[in-house]
C-alpha cells in the first residue's frame, strides 16, 4: 500500500517529454526509510533517458521518474531500522544490489547479477519530493556539506571506485581524456589521493580551462586528426607534444583514464601509457570501437573497466568532502527548481554547464 504523502516528481513520458506530476510514494517497509529529497544531480544517463525515451532498446512502457544522484532528510523509518534515524541527512545509493549472487558475495556489488538502478526502467528514480529505499542505501552526511554538493556525492563515489580500480597513489602521473563531470571528479580524486601530476584533454576550451583552474597541472585541447591520418600516427604525435609540454618523461604516464567515450581518446589513452602501466575505460560511447590491441600486448598494459561504485565508496566520498580535500562547489554551474526540470535537462544537453543540480522541494 502506497503512502499518502504528497509527492511531486519529474516524470519521463516519452523521448524529450517530461512533466511534473503527482506520484505515489511507496509504503515504508520494516527495513526502509522515507526520505524528503532535497537535491538531485543530473548526469549523462538522465540525458540519455530523456533524449531517447529509455536506455538502448529498452524504451519506457510507462511514465518513469528520472534521477539517481540524490540526497535528503529521513522523515520516517521502518520498525526494524536501527542505524538511521528521523532527521538524519543522507545521500541515497541508487544501485540496489541483491546481496545473494556470486558478485555480491565477493564484494563486486557494482556488477551484481540482479541489480536494480533508480531511474533505470522499470525502477523509479529519485527526482521526486519523497523517496523510499532500504535503510542500507541511505548514507549519513554531515551538516557541513551543502545540499547542492550532496547532489554530487553519487558521481564522486563512481570516481572513487575508479581510483580503487586504477590504484591511484602518491607520485603517479595520470592523463584524463574528457573534462566533463566524470573526468573532473576523477581529477579531484586523483589530487586528493596524492597523484603528483595530472594531464587533462578535451575538445571544449571552456572545460579545459576549468580543469586547469581547479585540478590539472596541464590541460589543453586535443589536436584534430588530419584528413586521411590514421589513429596511431595522430596519437603518437599527440603524446610526444603533450608530454614534452607537460614536463613528463616521454616514456609515458602511469595511468590514463578515458572519460569521454570517444574512440580517438581510447587510441590516445593507450598510446599515452608507458609499458606496464594502466588504462581505465570509464566513458561510454559507441558499443563497438576500434582498439590498439597490439600496443596492449606489446606494452603489457593493465586494461580495466570501471562502473558504478562498491561498498565504502559513498563514505570515502563524504569523508573527502567533509575534510576539504575535495570541494565540489566550483563544479556546480547551474541550479534549477524541480518545476523547471525540463530546462535543467536541456541545459545538460547544450553542454554549457558542468554540473546541473535540481532542488527537489522547490516547485
Amino acid at each position: 500500500m502506497a503512502s499518502e504523502t504528497p509527492n511531486k516528481a519529474c516524470m519521463l513520458l516519452k523521448a524529450n517529454t517530461v512533466e511534473i506530476r503527482d506520484a505515489p510514494t511507496a509504503e515504508v517497509g520494516k527495513d526502509d526509510v522515507l526520505i524528503r529529497v532535497e537535491a538531485t544531480g543530473i548526469c549523462g544517463s538522465d540525458l540519455h533517458n530523456y533524449s531517447h525515451g529509455g536506455v538502448g532498446k529498452d524504451l519506457i512502457k510507462e511514465p518513469l521518474i528520472l534521477g539517481h544522484e540524490s540526497a535528503g532528510v529521513v522523515v520516517e523509518v521502518g520498525s526494524a531500522v536501527t542505524d538511521v534515524a528521523v532527521g538524519d541527512r543522507v545521500a541515497i545509493e541508487p544501485t540496489m544490489f541483491c546481496r545473494k549472487c556470486h558478485n555480491c558475495k565477493t564484494g563486486k556489488t557494482n556488477v551484481c547479477r540482479n541489480f536494480r538502478q533508480a531511474s533505470l526502467s522499470p525502477t523509479q528514480g529519485t527526482l521526486c519530493q519523497y523517496y523510499v529505499c532500504d535503510a542500507d542505501f541511505a548514507v549519513k552526511i554531515p551538516a557541513s556539506i551543502s545540499w547542492e554538493q550532496a547532489g554530487c556525492i553519487q558521481p564522486l563515489a563512481v570516481a572513487i571506485q575508479l581510483a580503487k580500480r586504477a590504484k591511484f597513489g602518491a607520485g603517479q602521473t595520470v592523463a584524463v581524456f574528457g573534462c566533463g563531470p566524470l573526468g573532473c571528479l576523477v581529477m579531484a580524486t586523483a589530487r586528493a589521493y596524492g597523484v603528483s601530476k595530472i594531464l587533462a584533454f578535451d575538445i571544449s576550451q571552456k572545460r579545459v580551462d576549468f580543469a586547469k583552474k581547479l585540478w590539472a597541472d596541464y590541460a589543453v585541447l586535443s589536436p584534430k586528426i588530419a584528413q586521411g591520418q590514421d589513429y596511431s600516427e595522430w596519437a603518437e604525435g599527440f603524446k610526444a607534444s603533450a608530454l614534452k609540454e607537460a614536463g613528463v618523461d616521454s616514456w609515458g604516464v602511469d595511468i590514463s583514464v578515458e572519460a569521454s567515450g570517444a574512440e580517438a581518446c581510447m587510441q590516445a589513452g593507450i598510446t599515452f601509457v608507458h609499458s606496464g602501466g594502466t588504462y581505465v575505460q570509464a566513458g561510454l560511447g559507441r558499443a563497438i570501437n576500434s582498439f590498439p590491441t597490439f600496443q596492449i600486448v606489446a606494452k603489457e598494459l593493465d586494461v580495466i573497466g570501471s562502473v558504478r561504485y562498491t561498498a565504502g565508496c559513498f563514505k570515502t566520498a563524504i569523508d573527502l568532502m567533509e575534510s576539504g580535500k575535495i570541494d565540489l562547489e566550483p563544479m556546480i554551474t547551474a541550479v534549477f527548481p524541480l518545476s523547471r526540470s525540463k530546462e535543467a535537462l536541456e541545459a545538460v544537453r547544450r553542454g554549457d554547464d558542468l554540473k546541473v543540480i535540481i532542488m527537489n522541494q522547490q516547485v
